[in-house]
């Protein structure tokens, strides 16, 4: 690695821990899920499951055999999630080969985003689920399908978060299956198998919501009492009344600065400012140069991804704060993705 990127993956580790401090701060003076996932009062046993308990799981040793305080738990999952986030950087560094210092800036200025940082440094199943989809996206773009990486992180993102399991598995399948350099039986045992475990995950999820699998209707109503129960929120955004458009839009685009009461919301719209400019000039680019820019397996899964996710989470959420923290799933590949875009056309320019 250059001296460069060796002296800004340093600072990366010095800014994403000030965002530790900040978290563990917060989520003193404000509580929240951090404090019930550190505070066990039950057998290490009971916690042997699947969804919230397994990060309970995964504690135990730590707060009621080790009896570490409550700042030593966010210190440890914001070494897991840097580690993601360092990752992450080092295969966008190879995958975007920044050739520029506007090139080089606009990376470094994507993984500097608050939002990545502070979730990722909390208690909780976020440092973990990033770290997974991170492993899992990279092997799978680099053909790695049997690697550690690729099999642990899929078992952890299945264990902890089966929807959105679900939501990386279809993304990985479509792409899979419209794969041109796939024989048409390859495709076809993919497909089943992916379809079976799309069903398996389905189940999990259902589980978790504790739902009947087989009532739809119930289902999709009660996707709707979910919308509404946000209501006692003080960042409710009324997402039943929106069309389809303006709810995606405001998953993943607010809070702007119409929606700013604090510090914090001013700071979240002054980055989802930048991102949406980063967004347009890239999808604006893309329409002008559709015919030499390519879509290689990362876009394509992060597109996917994006979609998918953005499609079901904004059946089921309504308020700002949780649109923030659910986000950071793929936010930023599709930024790496949004940046590459723009790169190829770049490099095209410069060689004619």
């Amino acid at each position: 690695m250059k001296g460069q990127e060796r002296a800004f993956s340093l600072f990366l580790l010095f800014y994403h821990l000030i965002f530790a401090v900040i978290a563990w701060k917060y989520y003193v003076d404000h509580g929240g899920d951090a404090q019930r996932y550190w505070q066990l009062s039950k057998d290490w046993g009971t916690y042997l499951n699947v969804g919230t308990d397994v990060i309970k799981f995964i504690n135990y040793p730590f707060t009621s055999i080790l009896h570490l305080p409550f700042c030593c738990g966010f210190l440890l999952y914001s070494l897991i999630g840097f580690y993601a986030i360092y990752e992450l950087y080092r295969f966008a560094l190879s995958y975007i080969k920044p050739s520029s210092i506007l090139s080089s800036t606009l990376l470094m200025f994507v993984f500097l985003l608050p939002n990545l940082h502070f979730w990722t440094s909390v208690i909780g199943k976020e440092p973990l689920v990033f770290l997974a989809i991170t492993w899992i996206i990279i092997s799978y773009s680099e053909k790695k399908y049997t690697t550690f990486k690729f099999l642990f992180g899929a078992i952890l993102l299945i264990l902890i978060r089966p929807h959105v399991a679900l939501f990386l598995l279809i993304s990985i399948a479509v792409t899979m299956i419209f794969n041109d350099k796939k024989s048409f039986p390859q495709k076809m045992i993919f497909g089943v198998a992916a379809l079976a475990m799309s069903v398996g995950l389905y189940f999990m999820t259902i589980k978790l919501l504790e739902r009947n699998p087989f009532n739809i209707e119930y289902i999709l109503k009660s996707n709707e009492w979910s919308l509404l129960a946000f209501k006692r929120a003080g960042s409710y955004v009324p997402m039943i009344h929106y069309n389809v458009f303006e709810r995606v839009f405001a998953l993943n685009f607010r809070p702007l600065f119409l929606d700013s009461k604090t510090v914090f919301d001013f700071v979240l719209s002054a980055e989802n400012f930048i991102v949406l400019i980063l967004f347009f000039a890239a999808i604006v680019i893309y329409i002008i140069y559709y015919r030499k820019i390519k879509l290689d397996t990362f876009a394509q899964v992060t597109l996917l991804f994006f979609l998918v996710s953005s499609l079901f989470f904004i059946q089921r959420y309504s308020c700002l704060g949780i649109f923030v923290r659910t986000k950071m799933m793929y936010m930023p590949f599709l930024l790496i993705t949004a940046l590459q875009i723009i790169g190829q056309v770049k490099r095209q320019n410069r060689s004619l």
